[in-house]
């Protein structure tokens, strides 16, 4: 009898696991930051057999994680995405609970304008990144003082004309896989550009220490790029990028591990 009790303890408990309505979505005002919209664009557009699955965010809109698995039903890790989210919370933003933001491709986060289901709250893969971002701000999780809601002042873009041509720099949000790389590099970039060329510095998470690195863009929306870390790590590779519009870039390390990044648009 006791052995009886003992599995039907566990049984439940372990649906209660697995659910993937054990954990609810979060509810009320959320308002995303420029890092947390770059990397749910990221979460959305998975791609090499790799299926969104959740997504969760602190209730500040800073700290993010999501996870994924193969075609196919998923099942349970909302609980350790939750607690990882909370952990991140607590170490780089304002210690804020984190909940589920989005299970597959459907936001799940209600707030009086999102109910969670429906068309409006299914983000489809095939969406632009300009067009991702303006779902989310007619959903009401873009504050009018984010960068991704064409405020000026985050973006900081500033362009000059010259007699040589044009400069530009400014700050833009990143996301970056790198092969082997524990952590998403996710942040702002910082870019001095002068007729198709530029410099870069990218800061790296967890104080893993600072890359830099040039690039140089061709007319026909081609180009390459190099950076080098001060933790030794190094890559380069080619770019596709679209006049005030986003960047995408791919290429390898110095150990030859795969890099893929995202560089969002002009604000």
């Amino acid at each position: 009898m006791r052995i009886y009790k003992f599995l039907l303890t566990f049984i439940i408990y372990f649906l209660f696991l697995t659910n993937s309505n054990a954990f609810k979505a979060g509810h009320g005002e959320l308002y995303m930051s420029d890092r947390a919209i770059q990397i749910f664009i990221e979460y959305i557009k998975l791609k090499g057999g790799k299926k969104p699955y959740i997504f969760v965010i602190d209730h500040g809109g800073n700290e993010v994680n999501y996870y994924f698995c193969p075609q196919g039903t998923c099942q349970g890790g909302e609980g350790a995405a939750i607690q990882e989210c909370e952990t991140w919370s607590k170490k780089y933003a304002n210690g804020d609970k984190c909940s589920l933001f989005a299970r597959y491709r459907t936001i799940k986060w209600t707030n009086g304008i999102n109910k969670g289901k429906g068309k409006l709250s299914k983000i489809s893969s095939k969406l632009s990144d300009e067009e991702i971002i303006n779902r989310l701000d007619e959903l009401g999780f873009i504050g009018k003082s984010s960068s991704s809601n064409q405020a000026k002042s985050n973006n900081q873009q500033i362009t000059q004309k010259t007699n040589e041509g044009y400069e530009l720099s400014g700050k833009r949000s990143i996301a970056l896989n790198w092969q082997n790389y524990n952590d998403l590099i996710a942040g702002t970039i910082e870019f001095d550009e002068k007729n198709y060329s530029g410099k870069i510095n990218l800061p790296l998470p967890n104080k893993d220490g600072n890359c830099t690195g040039s690039y140089s863009l061709q007319k026909n929306g081609k180009g390459t790029w190099q950076i080098s870390c001060t933790n030794n790590m190094g890559a380069a590779g080619t770019l596709k990028w679209i006049k005030d519009g986003g960047v995408t870039g791919q290429g390898r390390d110095y150990e030859d591990n795969k890099v893929k990044f995202t560089v969002s648009s002009q604000g």
